[in-house]
């Protein structure tokens, strides 16, 4: 999640908190030592399957953003793409899957030279997709009613939501991120503003009555962390924050230590998951401990750590499976049971020469937002497929993969 005009001194320890990277997030580190239902000694992760390919962009300098999964053959995504070598602002990219293929879309003609941050939809005929004016001057909105885009009200607010801002539960409700502690709330026919019990990061919801938004709460004082995590529960009627763990680290403690919740994503009323990391402003001289991930999970009561081994694994651009589980990030997925599985890498696409040559089978895939496709045991990820550090041979394109969780 991006930062949303964050005061200085937690802008800077949620700066420490993204330096962990996808490097980290995603390494391909040996398997835990214990599985994540029991905590008994485990010798490997399972292997599971692939992830397919289903599409990428012919463009070698691009990248997909966002995705919106609606049905099985219904999605949306969103994204940049550039001449290969060209300068200048990259093109805004809206790609439509309606049957068994990604197609290009037309974009709204009134977000011509405006930024795409995210698309979102709670039906085929209720699809909201925001963006922001390329000089930052205000925010964009239009919703998709099954045959056309329309320009909407946009909430108002500074700055857009990132990729996980936004929650669209209905026609008539969804929900939008703004600045600081603000929380914008559409109704079918106006948006109205209200405050947060502390600064909110990602927003998933169930229902009209079951919204969360989690982030962090300020704790800044002399000698403790500026930040620990937050859960905030939208019931119907008001914003309430739920207790959550803390995190400290022993002393002598590391400088600006802060902890925060990123991305959350809600199966139920009683199952709500939510990660981040426990980190702090690197190369300020003292201890350098281990950042420590966090992975919560809220049972319909309250707020519990998740297993340390998934933890481990978890990224911002995670998902459940639709079969009791979460798919972790690009290369694991924990079963329903809690059971680690490795995610083998997707088959190489056709690099820089238009065929896969031997340099290509080293490309790697790089997430930005991950689904799941109701009614499936399936997931979409949008992101990055690139092949770096190779000289001549080095490529980004935009891509969508799948992962069947089934």
């Amino acid at each position: 999640m991006k930062p949303l005009h964050l005061k200085a001194a937690a802008a800077l320890a949620l700066a420490a908190l993204a330096g962990v990277g996808y490097q980290t997030a995603f390494a391909g580190e040996p398997a835990p030592g214990q599985s994540a239902a029991e905590g008994a000694p485990a010798s490997s992760a399972k292997a599971a399957a692939a992830m397919d390919v289903d599409y990428y962009s012919e463009s070698l300098s691009a990248e997909l953003t966002d995705i919106a999964a609606l049905s099985k053959s219904e999605g949306w995504a969103i994204g940049t793409s550039s001449e290969d070598g060209a300068g200048g602002d990259p093109e805004q990219v809206l790609l439509h899957r309606d049957g068994g293929e990604w197609k290009p879309s037309e974009l709204p003609k009134e977000a011509a030279g405006a930024s795409l941050s995210q698309i979102e939809g709670s039906a085929p005929d209720n699809v909201w997709l925001f963006a922001t004016e390329n000089d930052q001057s205000g925010s964009l909105a239009f919703r998709f009613d099954g045959e056309k885009w329309t320009a909407m009200p946009a909430p108002d607010a500074e700055g857009s939501p990132s990729n996980r801002g936004a929650a669209v539960l209905a026609a008539d409700d969804a929900w939008v991120l703004g600045h600081d502690k603000s929380v914008h709330h559409w109704d079918g026919t106006k948006w109205t503003e209200s405050q947060l019990p502390a600064v909110g990061l990602s927003l998933a919801g169930v229902s009209p009555d079951d919204v969360w938004a989690v982030g962090f709460r300020e704790t800044s004082d002399d000698s403790g962390p500026l930040s620990q995590p937050a859960a905030m529960h939208w019931d119907g009627e008001e914003w309430k924050l739920e207790k959550t763990p803390e995190y400290h680290f022993p002393d002598p403690a590391p400088p600006e230590e802060s902890a925060s919740l990123d991305s959350a994503v809600a199966v139920s009323g009683d199952e709500v998951w939510a990660v981040g990391t426990h980190t702090f402003n690197h190369g300020e001289g003292g201890p350098e401990p281990e950042e420590e991930p966090i992975l919560l999970r809220w049972d319909g009561k309250e707020w519990k750590e998740g297993p340390a081994d998934a933890a481990e694994k978890a990224s911002e651009e995670f998902a459940p499976d639709g079969a009791g589980g979460l798919v972790l990030g690009r290369y694991w997925h924990m079963a329903a049971d809690g059971e680690l599985r490795e995610i083998a890498r997707h088959k190489p696409v056709p690099g820089r020469s238009g065929k896969v040559e031997e340099v290509d089978k080293k490309q790697r895939f790089w997430p930005d937002e991950t689904v799941h496709v109701p009614g499936t045991k399936q997931v979409w990820s949008t992101g990055v497929i690139e092949l770096g550090a190779y000289g001549d041979a080095n490529f980004r394109r935009g891509a969508i993969l799948s992962y069947d969780a089934g």
